[in-house]
Formats: C-alpha cells, sequence, structure tokens
C-alpha cells in the first residue's frame, strides 16, 4: 500500500491542468538531475505527506505535483494510477514517474509516463525536459495530441521474456521521447521571468511576438514583412492580416519557454490559431537573413526553429488550413541542436 495522494483542495471545483512527478526507485542524485533540467516551473508544488494541496493560481492555471515521500519508492504506474482513482485526489493529464531506468541513464534520464485518462496505461518515456515543455503547454486544447504523439515516440510498454530482466528491457527500447532537447547545445529550460508576464490570448492563425526593443525601425520592417500578401495572389487589395502582432515592452527579454507558457488559444474555435508562436528576438533585429524564432506549441514542444519572416503569414495560413504540418517547417535532426535555421532546413531536404 502507497500513501494516498492529496485531495482536492477546498474550493477548487473546475479542471486544473498539469501533471504528477513521482519519485519512485531513483537514486538521489538522479533525482536531483531531473528536478534541475525540468528548471522552476510556474504551478510546481512539491508535497509533502499529510498537507493538503494548495489551490492552482497564476493567470494560466495549471499545477506539477511533485512526490518524493520514501514511502513512493518502487510504485509502477498501475499502483500510481490506484491511488488516483476514487480517493478524490487531483487528476492530472500526465504521470511521470523517476525509476531505476531514470537512474540507469545518466544521459537523458528517461521517465516513465501514462496519461491517467488511458484505462489501458499505455506506459512511454520522455526525458524531463520535453516533460517540462510539455507541461508548460498542457492548458492548450491540443495537449491531447501532444500526448497522443508522446506515446508513439517514446512507447515503452513492458513486455519482458523468459528470462529477461527489467534491465535487458529497458536496453532494448527505442529513445525516450525528447531524447534531443537533452543533448542540445542550448537545451530548453524554463526560468521564471523577473515580473510576470501577461497572458496572449491568440485571435488570428499567426502569432508574432516582440522580445526585442534595441530597434524600432528594424521591427517596423519585420512586420510589413511578415504581413506581406504572397505574390500569388491574383487581387493584393483583398489581402486581409492573418498575423496577430504583440507590441508589449513588458515581454522584452523573455525567453521562448516563458512566451510559450502564456500563449492561450481563443475559444472560438474559426479564430483559434495555430499551434505555434513565432518570436522576434535579438537576433531578428540584426541578423541579415531577417529571420524569426518559431516555437511549436504541439507535439515536439521544445524545438524551436528559425525561418525568414517573409514566410511567417505563409506558415500561419497554411497551418490553419492543414495544407501542411509544423514538421513540414521544420527538420528532425536525431543528434542536431535545438533551434535550427531555414538554411540548414533547405540543405537537408534539398529545397
Amino acid at each position: 500500500m502507497y500513501p494516498t495522494l492529496p485531495p482536492l483542495p477546498d474550493g477548487e471545483t473546475g479542471r486544473v491542468p498539469g501533471a504528477l512527478l513521482v519519485r519512485g526507485d531513483c537514486d538521489d542524485h538522479a533525482w536531483n538531475d531531473v528536478l534541475a533540467r525540468m528548471g522552476e516551473l510556474p504551478g510546481m508544488v512539491a508535497h509533502t505527506s499529510g498537507q493538503p494541496l494548495p489551490l492552482a493560481q497564476g493567470p494560466m492555471t495549471r499545477r506539477l505535483l511533485v512526490v518524493q515521500d520514501p514511502a513512493w519508492r518502487g510504485a509502477d504506474p498501475a499502483e500510481v494510477a490506484q491511488a488516483l482513482d476514487g480517493t478524490g485526489a487531483w487528476v492530472p493529464d500526465l504521470v511521470l514517474i523517476a525509476d531505476r531506468g531514470t537512474t540507469r541513464d545518466s544521459d537523458l534520464r528517461p521517465l516513465m509516463a501514462f496519461r491517467p485518462s488511458d484505462d489501458e496505461l499505455y506506459r512511454f518515456r520522455v526525458t524531463p525536459r520535453q516533460a517540462a515543455m510539455t507541461y508548460l503547454v498542457v492548458h492548450r486544447p491540443s495537449i491531447e495530441h501532444t500526448l497522443d504523439h508522446h506515446a508513439k515516440s517514446g512507447a515503452a510498454e513492458i513486455e519482458l521474456d523468459p528470462g529477461e530482466s527489467y534491465e535487458d528491457w529497458v536496453d532494448s527500447l527505442p529513445e525516450p521521447m525528447g531524447d534531443v532537447l537533452e543533448t542540445a547545445a542550448s537545451p530548453p529550460l524554463y526560468q521564471p521571468p523577473a515580473a510576470p508576464l501577461p497572458v496572449i490570448t491568440q485571435n488570428d492563425w499567426g502569432l508574432l511576438v516582440r522580445t526585442d526593443f534595441s530597434d524600432d525601425h528594424a521591427w517596423a520592417a519585420l512586420v510589413a514583412d511578415a504581413d506581406r500578401p504572397d505574390p500569388w495572389i491574383e487581387t493584393p487589395e483583398d489581402h486581409q492580416s492573418c498575423v496577430q502582432i504583440v507590441d508589449d515592452p513588458a515581454f522584452a527579454g523573455a525567453t521562448p519557454e516563458q512566451v510559450m507558457a502564456i500563449v492561450r488559444q481563443n475559444e472560438d474555435e474559426e479564430n483559434g490559431g495555430t499551434d505555434v508562436v513565432v518570436i522576434a528576438d535579438r537576433a531578428s533585429m540584426g541578423d541579415s537573413d531577417r529571420s524569426v524564432l518559431a516555437v511549436p506549441l504541439e507535439d515536439d514542444v521544445g524545438w524551436s526553429f528559425r525561418l525568414s519572416v517573409e514566410n511567417v503569414g505563409s506558415m500561419a495560413v497554411n497551418l490553419f488550413l492543414a495544407n501542411t504540418g509544423i514538421e513540414d517547417w521544420m527538420n528532425h535532426l536525431p543528434d542536431g541542436p535545438a533551434v535550427i535555421t531555414e538554411k540548414e532546413m533547405r540543405s537537408v531536404r534539398g529545397w
């Protein structure tokens, strides 16, 4: 028997999206490494046995409950799921368990994961940084698609052959979802902003956020190019803007992780926007290639890639109409950096 998880706090009646991180059979060094890679995430709560669960707070409501009571050592997905069932406990969107596999793999620190809503408790593995980036978008309607993507990419259903140990089985698994984020030269890491950032409600197909305020002329040129009609349009006068511009000094110096964490989709499905945010950063203002940073908010969250500002509107329209997917605008390099450029994409794809 494992300890009961904390019940919902008094006054919390609506759904609170989020994740549960449990320390199972994982040594001290590996556990501390997992927490360091995940960063200081918003809504993160360390649980102490016997203490009530605090109300979820903040402009973007979500919760990451961290459970490291020694009594949970050795817990597996079925046992954690049982603790969540029928106790009045808060039920997260995603459960993460640091286990023996986390301890053994010091490079990737994979976490065993499952969705409590899945009756089959289909298991998959994600890295700490991938889990953190996924948590930042757990409030979005597309989170189910993202978790489906992770489950397929990091599948880890236990099927031990006669005489095979758990360690042998782990060694035979494919790399966990998010392995590229752990091996990148500059891996993504969320750190709290110096001051709270305003929530962005996406009201158009595309979203362009300014985070560098060093050159107003360069910014004006970027905005003009991002909203320029495609040359194939026969009647340019019929062009309608499809890119929402956010020009707010509150975002000066904001990181991609901080921006992606506060983008909220419009409840109107017709104007819900696409699952990507484009950022005009310092490199955008001084880059001769006039590139901006595209940050996916679905599936490969944590990845980012640079593209020419002239392609922002085209990308927004084609993603919204499902003519293309985000994978058509980015490149998956198994050993590549977390940030890639359009020039690199062309060289790989032969554009």
